[in-house]
């Protein structure tokens, strides 16, 4: 079958989590003998990535990356898609590839400054093939995508122009209420990586008469093994990893690290905040930024670590982060918030924590106790389930395309 990712951030030019999904959906297409074309624009990283390095990305062979490119003219479009929610120049470009492809499957994930409320429309006129979305976070219902109100507490009342305001953005005066429906109403299925990031659309007005279930995508232990441990040195150590902003909640972590003088902590990203969280861990010398890693290297770090720490403070869609450590038989700690307690809930290999003496407590258990280490860590290992790993997601995702077809009389290889 032939395969469209269409996606704002993609490979050396992302922030990670959607855009990893995306590589890894797509690798594992191609592994299995699918055509898949990636489409997305550096333009775009480039207009929100500050300080951000370029991620280390080389696409294996047999997949067919598309760039809409940068400069002025994209600039421009990036600016007319977050202030109409149109594809501005974009949709040429696109209707053009949609011309030379003849794709089975288009599938959409981060299209915010894609023009998300005209893309839908037109692709539903430009072609028959299957059309599916990822909503990997909350962009749909959230100018800010992370339902995070005032850069500082979790969205109960929709405030979007303020809030907008404050987090320095132009206001979105086109999103009417209810649009979304409108427009992933032309989409043959939404698919969602967790039941609570379905349920906070749901709430928020959401209605499709197709949504799917379709947790993240996790490495191969095995395949992502073979790299040293950026944190080995022999102490007990805890790991987090993420992008460095504030929702994440690093802050609320680095502070508890002074009264664990016999454990260390490595946090592994980059991002806007970073210069913050280093300044607050000045006088904490068990805590140590890693920076940027690879998949290889923060599976190592994953590995030889008590736990791993998830403390983010807005709802998570998912969280590669807590899955892939599950998944290598690391016991983690999250906060009890979004998806995070279904994680735990499904594998048993986890703890969880509502406030700061709470995350303490389990540090200072964890980091002791090697029963409880012992026992977390085999019933990750037992429980993290078939559909995050390479074989068995993509095997679900290609059930969720057959069915579709089928639905549409069309047939499928698969």
């Amino acid at each position: 079958m032939k395969f469209c990712m269409i996606t704002s951030f993609f490979g050396a030019h992302s922030f990670g989590g959607d855009a990893v999904y995306v590589e890894r959906l797509s690798e594992a297409l191609v592994r299995r003998g699918h055509e898949v074309h990636v489409v997305h624009s550096s333009g775009a990283f480039e207009s929100l990535r500050g300080r951000q390095p370029l991620r280390k990305y080389q696409p294996p062979s047999g997949l067919w990356v598309h760039d809409l490119g940068s400069g002025f003219k994209e600039t421009l479009g990036i600016v007319w898609s977050h202030q109409s929610g149109g594809t501005a120049f974009r949709g040429q470009a696109l209707a053009r590839l949609l011309g030379e492809h003849a794709f089975d499957v288009i599938h959409l994930h981060n299209i915010s400054l894609l023009g998300g409320r005209r893309l839908p429309g037109l692709l539903a006129a430009r072609t028959a093939a299957i059309k599916l979305a990822t909503l990997h976070d909350y962009w749909w219902v959230c100018p800010q995508s992370l339902l995070w109100k005032y850069g500082r507490e979790v969205c109960d009342s929709a405030a979007c122009v303020s809030c907008s305001v404050l987090a320095w953005r132009p206001p979105q005066l086109w999103r009417s209420i209810g649009w979304f429906n409108d427009a992933l109403g032309r989409l043959d299925a939404l698919l969602f990586p967790s039941r609570r990031a379905m349920e906070i659309y749901r709430v928020r007005g959401l209605k499709h008469h197709r949504q799917r279930l379709l947790p993240g995508l996790i490495p191969d232990v095995c395949a992502a093994g073979g790299a040293s441990n950026p944190a080995a040195g022999g102490r007990p150590y805890f790991a987090a990893a993420g992008r460095l902003v504030i929702e994440k909640g690093f802050q609320t972590l680095i502070p508890l690290m002074r009264h664990l003088p016999e454990s260390d902590l490595f946090i592994a990203g980059s991002g806007p905040a970073g210069s913050f969280l280093q300044q607050l861990a000045h006088d904490a010398p068990n805590v140590r930024f890693l920076g940027m890693l690879d998949t290889r290297q923060v599976s190592a770090l994953f590995q030889g670590a008590r736990g791993v720490v998830v403390p983010s403070l807005f709802e998570e869609t998912f969280c590669l982060a807590a899955a892939e450590a599950l998944g290598a038989g690391t016991p983690v700690i999250v906060r009890n918030r979004g998806s995070l307690p279904e994680l735990i809930a499904g594998t048993g290999g986890g703890l969880l924590f509502d406030t700061d003496s709470g995350l303490l407590d389990h540090l200072r258990s964890l980091s002791s106790d090697d029963a409880l280490q012992n026992r977390l860590s085999q019933a990750a290992r037992a429980g993290a389930p078939g559909i995050w790993r390479d074989e068995g997601h993509v095997e679900a995702y290609l059930r969720i395309v057959n069915d579709l077809c089928q639905s549409r009389g069309k047939s499928a290889e698969v």
